[in-house]
């Protein structure tokens, strides 16, 4: 299943019970003006593979959590505010082929456990 809302002026946060959504394997959200930090329940999509969260208003920083979407192939929070470093837990998604962080304030080294991802 997948909830593309994208390009479409949307503002506000995204809201906490998104997790609720757990047949979601695709979520795009790109080229919006939302903001806020990414909640936690979205690190309850379980089942999701394509995350799309590029060109809106994003702070913080990806969490740790990230670990628990698994099934994710490609990530993008390209062009928000989204700071830190890359989570070494995002090593633990082994079947992640794309990750897009540019023009973020994400800096630091890349971790050797997504190094490690083949």
């Amino acid at each position: 299943m997948a909830l593309d809302l994208s390009w479409n002026n949307l503002t506000g946060i995204i809201p906490e019970n998104i997790g609720h959504a757990n047949v979601l394997e695709i979520l795009s959200l790109q080229g919006n003006e939302l903001n806020g930090t990414l909640p936690s329940g979205l690190f309850e999509l379980t089942n999701l593979k394509y995350l799309f969260l590029g060109d809106n208003g994003f702070s913080g920083s990806i969490s740790d959590d990230i670990d628990q979407l698994a099934n994710l192939r490609q990530l993008t929070v390209s062009e928000n505010s989204i700071a830190g470093t890359i989570p070494s837990a995002l090593g633990l998604c082994k079947y992640l082929e794309s990750l897009n962080i540019y023009y973020t304030n994400i800096e630091g080294t890349i971790p050797e456990e997504v190094c490690l991802l083949t």
